[in-house]
């Protein structure tokens, strides 16, 4: 991970915005049992397959970039907006505008991060997309959907 990261310790003290001046965004995992019985993990092909086409590339890809990091700091980071939106191929001027503003924006409205000021809560597990969601996407995509549900209610 980046230098940039920090120890769980020291993230409460962390209260910066993400879009001016390339500064870092305090991350903590979004602990929700209810999700996380029924729900599926962000890295997994249901998030590729179902929620890509709600979030977008650039906010599912920092999604997922967010994860790995809970890998290595399972209490929380600082993450750093400038180097990761240039990982990720997207913008992160010193604007509000920028596509990975309104990726963590995305993230907000969807309910898969929640806060703000620089700091903010992200789910590792999703849940099920709703079906407003699915009512949007191609025949092929939303007659496969039952069979995931199905799948994962098996598994869990």
């Amino acid at each position: 991970m980046s230098q940039h990261q920090t120890s769980p310790e020291n993230l409460s003290a962390l209260n910066r915005t993400p879009s001016h001046h390339g500064q870092s965004v305090s991350v903590v995992p979004w602990r929700d049992a209810t999700v996380e019985s029924l729900g599926f993990p962000v890295r997994s092909e249901y998030i590729e397959w179902f929620w890509l086409p709600v979030l977008g590339p650039s906010a599912t890809w920092l999604l997922r970039r967010i994860d790995f990091g809970f890998d290595q700091f399972p209490e929380g980071y600082l993450l750093d907006a400038r180097s990761t939106a240039q990982a990720l191929g997207i913008a992160a001027r010193d604007d509000a505008g920028t596509i990975f503003a309104r990726a963590l924006s995305r993230l907000q409205s969807f309910g898969i991060a929640h806060g703000g000021s620089g700091s903010f809560a992200v789910r590792r597990v999703l849940p099920p997309v709703a079906q407003r969601h699915l009512s949007r996407m191609p025949a092929t995509v939303r007659d496969a959907h039952p069979q995931w549900v199905r799948n994962q209610s098996l598994v869990a």
